[in-house]
C-alpha cells in the first residue's frame, strides 16, 4: 500500500501580509528618491501617481502571491488531524 501525499503546512510568512504590503510600498519609496537624488526629472504630481499606483498595486500583488499560502482554520484543523 502506498503512503498518501503529505499534505504541507501553512507557511509562516503568510501571516504577516501587512509587513509585505509595507515592505514593497517602502522599498519603491526609497527607489524613487533615490532616483530623484541622482537627478530623475519627475514633476511633484508625477511622483504622487506613482506613489499612488504603488499604494493600491502593493495589496493586489501581495494577495495574489500569497493566496496560495494562506490556510483557513477548518483547513489547517484537517491537515493536523491527518498527521496524527
Amino acid at each position: 500500500m502506498s503512503d498518501p501525499t503529505p499534505t504541507p503546512l501553512p507557511a509562516s510568512e503568510a501571516t504577516e501580509p501587512l509587513f509585505t504590503v509595507g515592505g514593497i510600498t517602502a522599498a519603491v519609496t526609497a527607489v524613487l528618491a533615490l532616483l530623484l537624488a541622482f537627478g530623475l526629472p519627475l514633476s511633484d504630481a508625477q511622483q504622487t501617481a506613482i506613489l499612488g499606483l504603488v499604494a493600491v498595486l502593493a495589496p493586489l500583488v501581495v494577495a495574489a502571491i500569497a493566496r496560495g499560502r494562506v490556510y483557513s482554520p477548518a483547513t489547517v484543523r484537517a491537515m493536523l488531524a491527518g498527521r496524527r
